[in-house]
């Protein structure tokens, strides 16, 4: 007996790890991110989002979103969820024991020779017992569900962050669209403004005989033109306020507006800082990492099914055919003793699933690999927005000031009558859609700062 109770825990002691070690993936890497400019320094990424978005509303916005929004509160419940299927994981390290109670009466036929001679046809039976299981982990496939369970868990941690940082972006984004919306609103209004005087204007160089019917006709396509921008803008603006309601959570309504965006591009200094930290930094590349992991730990699991399980089971507890017997010494009773099984003949299936491990393995790391390039194309693509967004915006101010002052001498002329309306028309159509390319431009830049932020991890802090 004393042989039997030590052999499983010599096995125990002499047990290996089948499958290669959950470590983290890795690969070579740039040396900078393209288009950096200071590629060892700060990342424009390590700030935390209420130090880049400093606009009051904004800020409760995204405060708002980070509590309520869907898609991140369904990922928090998927940590909870991993969590739990971590434990389970873990429990295997641990025995098992359950309990049972049992009651019975038989009462035994005479015809069917069911009672002895001297025996009574009646008799009762009653017991409480308690059973044990316990697999011992000889090939570690217990330890490795235990690695690949707690990587799963790490895994759906990341991904909320993943989600968090795009929630921001897009929080922020939105709003940014908001305000442009509402800068051209302001320019097609402050427009219309002006081609309803200039009209005025030429109505009455009409009625002095100046002007002609054409004249007339085309300061009303102007102001037509101005007209059509309102209804539309307005459009869009109720189309995004309802937008950024909807990552809140929240159902279709207006947005209280307030501050400026001016100075969230000219303050911060977009860099992507080392490699190795844009890489540590982005969730998206972290969670596909510990997906490599879990993968790679599922080998181990595969490969120990493929060899004898050795599990300690017993069973002990009362019994007794009279009930005010059963709590006694003389009820007592157990079996126990370590049980061996294992594969015998499977066609082939244990080395099937552990071929199929080995690729879903190949998969992750692959799926990692594709995930960094991603980030580093990503961040060359933001800072690339952000850098040329600036030269934009420098040229297309000198185009708005060269148009303003063209409008304004074609009008001049047009009220000499040095020359045409026709003059005035083209003037006054090409300084319109320069003013809203440029409040375009402007919205351009401060979304590259959003995308910049999001493509160098930042937003989950």
């Amino acid at each position: 007996m004393r042989a039997i109770l030590l052999l499983p825990f010599l096995l125990l002691a002499s047990s290996c790890m089948l499958g290669p070690n959950p470590d983290s993936a890795s690969m070579a890497l740039p040396s900078s991110v393209r288009g950096d400019s200071a590629p060892h320094g700060t990342s424009f990424g390590d700030k935390a989002w209420r130090k880049v978005f400093t606009d009051s509303t904004l800020r409760t916005l995204i405060d708002r979103s980070l509590k309520t929004n869907q898609d991140l509160v369904a990922a928090t419940y998927r940590i909870e969820e991993a969590r739990a299927q971590a434990n389970i994981a873990r429990s295997g390290f641990f025995p098992r024991v359950d309990g049972g109670a049992d009651a019975t009466s038989n009462y035994r036929s005479l015809n069917a020779n069911q009672v002895a001679p001297g025996s009574n046809r009646r008799a009762e039976s009653y017991n409480l017992t308690g059973y044990l299981s316990w697999e011992l982990d000889l090939w570690g496939g217990i330890a490795r569900n235990d690695q690949a369970a707690r990587a799963n868990l790490l895994r759906a941690q990341y991904q909320r962050d993943g989600v968090q940082t795009m929630v921001v972006a897009a929080v922020a984004s939105a709003y940014v669209d908001l305000k442009n919306l509402d800068e051209r609103l302001a320019i097609a209004r402050r427009t219309v403004d002006s081609r309803r005087a200039s009209l005025d204007l030429v109505k009455a160089r009409k009625d002095g005989g100046v002007s002609s019917d054409l004249e007339v006709r085309q300061a009303e396509s102007l102001l037509s033109q101005a007209l059509v921008i309102i209804p539309t803008t307005e459009r869009g603006i109720a189309a995004k306020e309802n937008e950024i309601r909807a990552l809140l959570g929240e159902y279709p309504s207006g947005i209280t507006r307030g501050g400026s965006f001016e100075g969230l591009g000219k303050s911060l200094n977009v860099s992507a800082g080392l490699p190795s930290s844009l890489i540590a930094r982005r969730p998206d590349v972290a969670a596909a990492d510990q997906n490599f992991r879990a993968a790679t730990a599922q080998i181990g699991v595969a490969e120990a099914l493929r060899f004898p399980s050795l599990s300690l089971t017993g069973r002990g507890g009362v019994i007794s055919a009279d009930l005010n017997d059963l709590l006694e010494g003389r009820s007592g009773a157990y079996s126990f003793g370590p049980n061996l099984a294992g594969p015998i003949f499977d066609a082939g299936v244990a080395k099937s699933r552990a071929d199929a491990a080995k690729a879903t393995a190949k998969i992750a790391m692959t799926d990692y690999d594709k995930a960094v390039k991603r980030a580093f194309q990503e961040a060359a693509d933001s800072i690339n927005a952000y850098q040329k967004s600036a030269q934009i915006i420098e040229e297309q101010n000198k185009l708005v000031t060269s148009q303003r002052a063209t409008a304004y001498q074609a009008m001049e002329r047009f009220k000499g009558g040095v020359s045409s309306y026709l003059e005035v028309l083209d003037a006054e159509r090409n300084l319109f859609t320069a003013e809203l390319d440029l409040a375009d431009s402007r919205s351009d830049r401060l979304r590259a700062v959003v995308q910049a932020y999001l493509a160098l991890g930042g937003g989950w802090k």
